[in-house]
């Protein structure tokens, strides 16, 4: 009887160095190297390139088939090592660390010489990672992150600004063209003039370097008309789905596992639906302000609540305005505040928990939808608006208002509570959440979109054509 011979496709693997980037890309790595997946006789071993700092974090998530690599950045003033990773990075060292990415591409094609992948999986801030791959016969895709409607959304802005016109969809636009324009500039306001690549180039080089496809962390069922149109915007280029790659919040770390064990008790004692989980990203500091608003929001609400709040951890410059403590005399009666790290995931998932008030994070978008939690849409800064505007439009969420059209991140306490009662007391969207939740569990299980991944990394390098043997 003949059995098919089997292959191996040589994967490396090289995100942007932030762990909301990381993250998808080990959860892809996992189930591509997944033994019992059925990848057409193709077996699949994956090289993650990061820092030093980054990889240490996720150093029990190596494998015999996922093997982490570690990319060392070369020195800069203000940013040593232990500042390679966006995590805890002073805003104003972002150029910084940009550009010590960028310095950083010789060593990363010395990788790929030691390595000898078949192929390069990269992310959008290293347009230069696929030249280095192609000066070595490498293939290289481009695997994003984000949403296909943010994606097309920046690209469609960026690619016409000299001709600004409006994007086609309006639920997700964010105004008139010349509004989307403007907006669209601050991802590269902060343009460095040392930088070897210009910000405004980044995504767009990226995705143009792409060798034929581009894979996006999102569901056909849910995004299909952004990525026909981001197709279209890069000259019909394939869009492959990769499904919503949820990851489990898996085990706290040490020092934080007493914390979420009383935040679960906490909500076991809660009645059904009741719950708003509020937070708002790993990387983002609230000002004074916001915390100030939000803290009086959610107790205006009168719902029971479970608020993440995050402080800087390091002093500088750029830091001051972000808060550094609670309101004085904040004490809510009916809500709980958790510093730092919670079990996100299971929270959600939690029959006490009921909204979800969000900074719309295309991860954070994801996770409310399969758990079937409706959102309370408050997006501050970055793609964020877009992932409001796309949940808003799937009929998940509803947005806190903006103070003023200038600009995101500023709201009032009134407008917070207000968003938080309708979508606690919503039952037609509580429906719809419910749907969703099912549409983004049938993706996040499908295996077949993995598959064809595979199918399409292997024909790039000429592999997954083999056919069966004699026994």
């Amino acid at each position: 009887m003949a059995q098919a011979e089997r292959e191996q496709l040589s994967v490396v693997m090289f995100p942007w160095i932030a762990h909301g980037h990381i993250n998808p890309y080990l959860e892809l790595a996992r189930r591509l190297t997944s033994a019992g997946a059925d990848h057409g006789g193709v077996d699949v071993v994956v090289h993650l390139v990061s820092t030093p700092v980054n990889l240490a974090a996720i150093a029990h998530r190596r494998t015999d088939r996922i093997r982490l690599v570690e990319l060392h950045l070369p020195s800069l003033p203000d940013l040593p090592p232990a500042l390679h990773t966006t995590k805890h990075l002073p805003p104003r060292l972002m150029p910084l660390l940009k550009r010590a990415c960028d310095l950083a591409a010789p060593r990363f094609g010395a990788l790929l010489d030691d390595l000898r992948p078949d192929v390069l999986l990269y992310d959008f801030l290293q347009p230069w990672a696929p030249l280095e791959a192609a000066a070595r016969g490498v293939p290289a895709a481009h695997f994003s992150t984000c949403s296909a409607a943010a994606t097309s959304f920046v690209f469609h802005c960026l690619s016409a600004d000299r001709a600004p016109r409006a994007f086609p969809f309006e639920s997700i636009g964010l105004g008139s063209a010349e509004e989307e324009a403007k907006y669209t500039q601050l991802f590269v306001v902060r343009e460095d003039p040392a930088a070897m690549v210009s910000e405004r180039d980044r995504l767009l080089l990226s995705l143009a370097r792409s060798s034929g496809f581009v894979a996006v962390k999102t569901c056909a069922d849910i995004e299909r008309r952004y990525m026909d149109y981001l197709s279209e915007l890069l000259g019909a280029k394939e869009i492959i789905p990769c499904g919503p790659l949820l990851v489990d919040s898996g085990d706290p770390p040490e020092t934080e596992s007493t914390e979420s064990d009383r935040v679960m008790r906490w909500l076991d004692g809660q009645e059904p639906g009741s719950v708003v989980l509020a937070s708002f990203g790993s990387e983002y500091f609230m000002s004074e302000q916001q915390i100030a608003q939000m803290a009086r929001g959610l107790e205006l609400s009168g719902a029971p609540f479970v608020w993440v709040v995050r402080f800087p951890k390091s002093p500088s410059d750029e830091d001051r305005g972000a808060a550094r403590a609670l309101p004085r005399g904040f004490a809510p009666a009916c809500g709980l505040v958790v510093e730092g790290w919670a079990p996100q995931r299971r929270i959600l998932s939690h029959g006490a928990c009921g909204a979800f008030l969000t900074h719309c994070g295309w991860s954070s978008v994801l996770e409310s939808l399969a758990a079937g939690v409706p959102m309370v849409a408050l997006p501050l800064h970055i793609d964020q608006p877009l992932g409001a505007n796309l949940a808003a439009e799937l009929g998940a969420a509803t947005r806190v208002p903006r103070v003023t059209q200038e600009r995101f991140g500023e709201f009032r306490a009134e407008d917070v509570a207000r968003a938080v009662r309708e979508v606690l007391r919503g039952e037609e969207m509580r429906r719809r959440a419910g749907e969703l939740r099912e549409v983004v569990a049938r993706n996040d299980a499908d295996g077949a979109q993995v598959g064809a991944l595979v199918r399409r990394l292997a024909r790039l390098c000429g592999k997954g054509q083999r056919v069966a043997v004699p026994n």
